[in-house]
């Protein structure tokens, strides 16, 4: 609000009018940035304007051009991270088979050679995501998830412990573009509990694709995969059972040919049905002013300056630079990774407490992420809605935090099993719940792309090196089946790097918006040229952050 407490926005209208240059039967009360732009610009702008207006005039009609929108990007992405995640399944199923004895491995050796995926995609994930901002989705993405399921097809035929370890390193190079993974536990239920692991480069494609008040939601339903591959990683595990020694080859082998071979032809098929950036993109699902206004409305969604989108690699310095990074990479570290790698073992504790075998455990997992599922895509249209992402990453920390309290005390009390599944139920939900909330936080707030692509890759760098290695070590065997330090520190981090970490990126964002705003108009007036505003990206006076 303005110091005068009317919106600044309407102060502005004729400012506006005067200098974009242009008449147009056009409503300028979006328009927010009083400058002289280029005449292109203005030209792009205006065009803009008559487009949404004309296109909003309908909601009936702008509703269903969104929709088709979702169906046309969703789908590929949502493929691309079930894929991923199956693969994850990978390590639970293959103690299951023959594995470890054919390849000569010790359970710690299976381990040790988990950890090396982590390190390779943690160190490229920035790097990759630049990439990705430079040749475009539709080639680094299914470039990359094509060389993965190379990987993945290989590694059917390894036959050593450093056979299996140079597949995961370079798995974990392939996929750092695309997914943050994490450091598997080996667990039959390990990946059910895999909550919070979010693909870096889609979270980025879709941020480019949509605005402020969508973003979160369709990150949402693209995040549902993990609900599906729980189910159908099962599925595959147990379909291959019965190919133990046909044509010579074993039940785990016949996992990674599968896997491997849907992931390269998925792949391959991104080539073709992949979205592009809006820049770059068109498509025959849209007609000619659809594909404009979808391309238009991205760029101009914070008025007539539009951010800067010429790649440059020193972007990642000023993401690295940039304080809102590490506030988001906290939340990803504390209010996410840590929760989600350190509550694996005590999860896998009380799943076993409750008496029932192998696979009634899995099914027990079930339940819990049909309801995460719902409470995902419920608190993304809220937050959507309200443009909250904080309040949104509260209730979603309070919901697993409550889980956790609720699960604690149940350890002492193998008679509480009943008491414990319903904690079960609101730690995946609330774990869950965070997830898309903190990618679209820092995607809807850096304006430029190749800043964005940095500073998404830096923080998942820094959040998953921090997050993994923290809460991989803090619940240890000898404090079993409570952990009772390792549930002191998980709630100390949650509370103080996810809830706090929150509370203070909000109130500096609010802060940013406030002496912003405080900022006389007249003051503005010629102060900056289009050039300069557009390359200040989230820092010129016109911008407002999401909260």
């Amino acid at each position: 609000m303005a110091s005068d407490g009317k919106s600044p926005t309407l102060d502005r209208k004729r400012s506006d009018e005067k200098q974009i240059g242009f008449t147009a039967p056009i409503d300028i009360s979006i328009i927010d940035a009083p400058t002289v732009l280029e005449p292109s610009h203005a030209a792009e702008y205006v065009e803009f304007l008559q487009l949404k207006q004309h296109f909003e005039s309908d909601p009936k009609a702008y509703k269903s051009l969104i929709r088709r929108l979702d169906f046309r990007i969703i789908p590929m992405l949502f493929m691309y991270y079930l894929l991923n995640a199956l693969d994850k399944s990978n390590a639970g199923n293959l103690k299951i088979y023959t594995f470890l004895k054919d390849t000569h491995m010790t359970d710690h050796q299976f381990n040790l050679a988990l950890t090396w995926y982590f390190f390779t995609y943690a160190f490229l994930e920035a790097p990759s995501n630049m990439c990705m901002r430079k040749f475009g989705p539709k080639l680094w993405l299914s470039g990359l998830v094509v060389g993965w399921g190379l990987v993945t097809l290989g590694t059917a035929w390894v036959t050593s412990y450093e056979g299996y370890c140079a597949a995961r390193i370079m798995l974990g190079f392939f996929e750092a573009g695309l997914f943050q993974g994490g450091l598997q536990d080996s667990s039959i239920i390990s990946h059910c509990f895999e909550l919070t692991q979010s693909s870096l480069g889609c979270f980025y494609t879709l941020s480019c694709w949509y605005v402020s008040g969508e973003l979160q939601t369709r990150c949402a339903y693209w995040y549902s995969a993990t609900t599906v591959s729980g189910a159908f990683g099962g599925l595959l595990a147990y379909a291959v059972g019965p190919l133990q020694g046909h044509l010579g080859l074993n039940q785990w082998q016949y996992l990674f040919i599968i896997e491997g071979s849907l992931t390269i032809f998925f792949g391959l098929l991104g080539f073709w049905l992949c979205v592009d950036f809006p820049e770059s993109w068109s498509s025959k699902v849209f007609k000619a002013d659809e594909m404009q206004f979808l391309q238009l409305r991205v760029k101009y969604q914070d008025g007539p300056i539009a951010p800067d989108d010429t790649f440059r690699w020193g972007a990642f310095w000023e993401a690295v630079k940039d304080w809102k990074t590490y506030f988001i990479a906290s939340l990803l570290a504390f209010g996410g990774s840590v929760p989600t790698y350190s509550v694996n073992y005590t999860l896998a504790t009380m799943v076993k407490s409750l008496g029932y075998s192998s696979i009634k455990a899995q099914a027990l997992t079930a339940p819990p992420y049909v309801f995460a599922l719902f409470c995902v895509i419920a608190i993304a249209i809220y937050s959507d809605k309200y443009r909250c992402r904080a309040r949104s990453l509260q209730i979603s920390y309070a919901v697993g935090t409550a889980g956790i309290v609720i699960l604690w005390p149940c350890l002492y009390h193998q008679n509480l099993a009943g008491v414990a599944y319903f904690a079960l139920f609101l730690v995946v939900a609330g774990y869950d719940m965070q997830a898309p909330a903190v990618g679209s936080w820092l995607g809807t707030n850096v304006r430029s792309p190749s800043k964005r692509a940095a500073a998404m890759g830096w923080q998942s760098t820094f959040g998953q090196l921090l997050g993994g290695t923290i809460g991989a070590n803090i619940f240890v065997a000898k404090d079993a089946p409570t952990y009772n330090s390792g549930f002191i520190i998980l709630l100390v981090l949650v509370m103080v790097g996810g809830v706090g970490a929150t509370s203070a990126n909000w109130y500096f964002l609010r802060a940013s918006n406030l002496k912003k705003e405080k900022i006389p108009l007249e003051e503005l007036e010629g102060k900056y040229t289009e050039q300069q505003l557009s390359e200040m990206g989230e820092y010129s006076p016109y911008f407002r952050y999401i909260l």
